[in-house]
């Protein structure tokens, strides 16, 4: 219980702490961005986004940080200026504008986001590149966002009148690629189908950083049958898509019902979304570090190990709703043991094999110091 609590405050502190690791003078005109090795930096730092989508009422920016949001993306923000847009970017937090918005300057602006999902909007490749002049590595201290469908996937996910290498073309327009694909309101329980489009879409994306947008409830009422998200089933899809390969994440909150909400979220989906950013925030020199190989013995988990520093971090999840024995496997933690984060407990691998058991939708993230 002690450990337990110790954690959780390191959790609350990594939160606190992001303002000041990204601190810099109001007089700057960018927040400094760019991408190495796949992570994006801020003010030369690693930085892992989370983020909420076109927030552009006064108090939006308030709400997203309270809840450990440190990006608000817009990408339209009709009637709002981009000027404005800015200014209700709270302490700490930074904002990606959109793109029709260039000419903004600000120490919290750390790029431009294209149109959503081009691929459904009736835009190809090369008119976005030729209607939006800008162009992904430019060295003005900002970057550029995208997001498109998840219709590149398979199955009933796939959209077969975009082929696949437009979805490259497009994920290969930005400097940072993201996509959305809400299984839930697909009507499929199969939550692995995350992490491996995640995957997928990471490929396409050719070595940029790469995001997901994680539902969080029917977009509309009528959504198969109006179903109710859960807790645990938001915070599965959050980390298989990071175990997928994410270098940054985004909730989706927006619904029709018929009236557009741009915040539509339970109070129990929001207590959830406060605790995994705050696990994010506590770990997030493993979720930026350097992946190497691991991987699991069933089907049911999917797996994640980088390396920051001297220590390595192992995030494993259970995509499924019933409870599974799995043996992992992460050759180069050796017989290092390794602490479970906010647990009381660790394992002592044998040659980078350990066992351990996942509830349904269970998440663990080991740490091993080399």
């Amino acid at each position: 219980m002690a450990r337990r609590s110790i954690l959780s405050v390191a959790a609350l502190l990594a939160v606190l702490a992001i303002p000041t690791a990204f601190a810099a003078s109001d007089t700057e005109r960018t927040a400094h961005a760019s991408v190495a090795d796949q992570a994006i930096l801020l003010r030369g730092k690693p930085f892992f986004p989370v983020m909420l989508i076109d927030q552009c009422d006064p108090g939006a920016a308030a709400r997203a940080r309270s809840l450990g949001v440190n990006l608000v993306l817009n990408e339209s923000c009709q009637g709002v200026s981009a000027r404005k847009q800015l200014a209700r970017v709270s302490a700490g937090a930074f904002a990606v504008l959109p793109m029709s918005g260039q000419g903004s300057e600000g120490a919290r602006l750390v790029g431009w986001s294209y149109p959503d999902e081009p691929d459904n909007n009736g835009w190809t490749p090369t008119r976005l590149e030729q209607t939006f002049d800008y162009h992904a590595g430019s060295p003005d201290g900002l970057l550029s966002f995208m997001t498109t469908s998840g219709s590149f996937f398979h199955g009933s996910y796939r959209n077969p009148t975009v082929s696949l290498a437009t979805f490259a073309k497009f994920a290969h327009i930005p400097d940072v690629a993201g996509f959305d694909l809400y299984p839930l309101n697909h009507c499929q329980q199969d939550l692995s189908v995350v992490a491996d489009a995640q995957r997928q879409f990471t490929e396409l994306a050719g070595g940029r950083p790469t995001f997901q947008w994680i539902e969080t409830g029917p977009i509309k009422p009528t959504y198969c049958g109006g179903f109710q998200m859960s807790p645990q089933q938001l915070g599965a899809e959050t980390w298989l898509a990071i175990v997928g390969g994410a270098r940054g994440i985004g909730f989706f909150t927006h619904t029709w019902s018929p009236a557009h909400k741009a915040f539509d979220v339970t109070p129990a989906l929001q207590l959830a979304i406060k605790r995994t950013t705050a696990s994010i925030a506590a770990v997030q020199p493993g979720l930026t570090g350097r992946t190497v190989p691991s991987s699991a013995d069933s089907g049911a988990i999917r797996v994640l190990a980088r390396v920051s520093g001297a220590k390595t971090y192992v995030f494993a999840v259970n995509a499924t709703n019933a409870p599974v024995q799995a043996q992992l496997d992460v050759p180069s933690i050796g017989d290092t043991p390794i602490g479970v984060f906010g647990e009381d407990r660790s394992r002592a691998p044998a040659s980078g094999h350990f066992d351990d058991s996942f509830g349904p939708y269970g998440i663990h993230i080991y740490v091993a110091r080399s």
